[in-house]
């Protein structure tokens, strides 16, 4: 009896040792990371993108195999209704659970990299510093996408991942743009002025105005000068145009044929010329009331208001020469 005891308890113990394995196996298959699992791989979290969305766009990038199992694992470690937004970057394979944890703690795998653009930054110039900051960065590709944004991409600091695409920093410079913009709407209307002339008016005073209390007053003069259908006559635009700072400028360049060229053509420019900062669209937006209609930087960088052409040429002779 106590041989086929013992025979029945191994049996047992076998049974069991084989449901070990099995269930280890079988956790194995579900947590493991897929063969298919794409090195590097980075996913972006939108706001308000739902887990359903997110678990079916993972398994169809080949990253993890069961969407039930990570569906679950995401709602155990955190709440599916409160998964961080961001793009999350992995160098190699990783489990579900490691994912799971991943997006609902906010650990991205990889630190961003921070670009600061001035305010009156060019896309060209953003362009420059973008391929400075980031590694293979698709220059031509982002001065393509770019092209017609000139002006809307908002000057600021902000933080990509190095393989942030040139779609996603455009994207991203456009609605930080249009997030200032927002809240100024209210003011926009009452100036009667359309945001596209805003903008371009705002690239201008980034270059023309000196400092924080000139923004104001430059601005009221430029638009002084719109309203009474006199030429603006200033250098910024060949900044842009040419390339050249108003102390560089020659009789040929200030006769270049060209829409940009204010000496030649009333009105604004036909695009911006940069990208303008907060305080210079807010100038732009509320300019200064005055009676003047010229003004000019002496060699120190102190600004002369004048009412005439009578009084500007005064001041050309006294702080000029």
């Amino acid at each position: 009896m106590r041989p086929f005891k013992s025979i029945h308890h191994l049996g047992l113990l076998l049974l069991l040792i084989g449901a070990v394995y099995l269930f280890i196996v079988g956790i194995q298959k579900v947590l493991l990371p897929p063969a298919t699992f794409p090195v590097p791989y980075q996913i972006t979290v939108n706001s308000g993108q739902t887990l359903f969305s997110i678990s079916k766009e993972l398994l169809d990038d080949g990253v993890i195999k069961n969407r039930r199992v990570f569906e679950m694992f995401v709602i155990t470690f955190g709440d599916e209704n409160h998964i961080s937004e961001g793009e999350y970057y992995f160098e190699k394979p990783v489990s579900s659970i490691e994912i799971a944890l991943r997006i609902t703690g906010r650990d991205f795998g990889v630190a961003k990299r921070k670009v600061t653009f001035p305010e009156g930054f060019s896309n060209k110039e953003m362009a420059t510093r973008l391929t400075d900051t980031f590694d293979s960065f698709d220059t031509a590709l982002f001065v393509s996408l770019s092209k017609n944004q000139e002006g809307y991409l908002f000057p600021d600091t902000y933080g990509f991942f190095p393989s942030t695409t040139p779609d996603v920093i455009v994207t991203a410079l456009r609605k930080n743009f249009d997030k200032k913009i927002e809240k100024l709407q209210p003011q926009i209307s009452l100036s009667k002025r359309s945001l596209s002339d805003i903008v371009i008016m705002a690239s201008i005073i980034e270059k023309e105005a000196r400092g924080e209390n000139d923004r104001g007053l430059v601005s009221g003069i430029l638009w002084n000068r719109i309203d009474a259908g006199i030429p603006l006559q200033v250098d910024a635009p060949f900044i842009y145009l040419l390339g050249k700072e108003s102390k560089e400028l020659t009789k040929t360049d200030l006769a270049t044929k060209s829409l940009y060229n204010t000496y030649l053509h009333k009105g604004l420019p036909p695009t911006p010329i940069n990208n303008p900062g907060l305080a210079a669209i807010e100038a732009a937006i509320t300019p200064e009331p005055s009676s003047y209609f010229f003004y000019l930087h002496d060699a120190e960088g102190a600004i002369h208001y004048a009412k005439t052409y009578t009084e500007h040429l005064a001041n050309i002779k006294k702080y000029l020469k």
